[in-house]
């Protein structure tokens, strides 16, 4: 390629080769309505990077693949930003499909700001419970899935905060340290991705989450204490998922799992709250 391109995708992956075949599929050269040569895809990879890498030189040679600092996703994320060439970054998750307008719509918006927010849904729709996908229809989000900003702008706000470890709040705090900065993100509906449904982890795992939700509303100013309101949003947000997918044993799953998800925030909330504490201490005044 001659020259940079003016798009880097930058999708962040850790051995889940299934899902990722299916989103490179649709960036190769021709699936998407952009020249090929406009963009560049780079997999920011934190799992077993030989193995991945043996397997893209074979099936998407086109790819660009990096090592990540196995430090979690926001790590990563920046971790493939950083190797970008283009003067614009799109974000994508390896397990979403972009659409074949994607960069297209992308591009034909990026005159009207430097955050652009685009359509996920989940055609296949969620028929249980223990599944989950990151929809997002109407905007103001701004999930790590499926966004874009100039890398500039990226750069100059420090990317994403690798203090947040896991796939959680990750995405929500950056979204504010940009609209902090004067960039609210324009919602461009017409680049969509699909996010296939899938399996939530134990309920143990989703708890351990929580430390993130906790991390981000020390972060951001939020009244403290935070995990007596966090618990009970939890409660109420799994139990109306519960109420509203079709019942069958996953209905008892995941009862159990939020059983298991309320015991871990108990268990370990405060430990939490006094590690975010130290690193936002509440300012005084004069």
């Amino acid at each position: 390629m001659n020259g940079a391109p003016d798009w880097s995708v930058v999708i962040p992956t850790r051995d889940r080769r299934d899902s990722l075949t299916l989103c490179l599929a649709s960036l190769a050269a021709g699936a998407q309505s952009v020249e090929a040569a406009r963009y560049e895809v780079i997999v920011a990879d934190d799992g077993d990077f030989d193995a991945t890498d043996a397997w893209l030189r074979a099936k998407a040679p086109w790819v660009r693949h990096v090592r990540g600092p196995r430090r979690g996703p926001a790590a990563n994320r920046n971790a493939g930003a950083r190797a970008a060439r283009g003067a614009w970054l799109a974000f994508a998750d390896d397990d979403v499909v972009p659409s074949r307008e994607w960069l297209r719509a992308y591009a034909a918006a990026a005159s009207r700001g430097d955050v652009l927010e685009g359509m996920t849904t989940c055609a296949a729709g969620m028929k249980s419970p223990r599944e989950h996908a990151p929809e997002n229809l109407t905007g103001g989000v701004l999930w790590s899935c499926n966004f874009a900003v100039r890398r500039a702008t990226f750069e100059a706000i420090g990317g994403f905060d690798e203090g947040f470890p896991f796939p959680h709040m990750e995405d929500a705090d950056l979204r504010e340290r940009l609209r902090a900065a004067g960039h609210a993100p324009t919602w461009v509906p017409d680049a969509s991705v699909d996010h296939p449904p899938r399996r939530q982890p134990p309920g143990t795992q989703l708890g351990r989450y929580r430390a993130a939700e906790v991390r981000y509303l020390y972060k951001h100013g939020a009244p403290r204490p935070v995990r007596w309101r966090l618990l009970r949003e939890l409660v109420l947000s799994r139990l109306v998922n519960i109420r509203v997918r079709p019942k069958g044993p996953d209905t008892l799953r995941a009862l159990w799992a939020l059983s298991a998800e309320v015991w871990t925030v108990i268990r370990r909330g405060a430990a939490w709250e006094r590690t975010s504490a130290a690193e936002f201490p509440l300012e005084r005044g004069p």
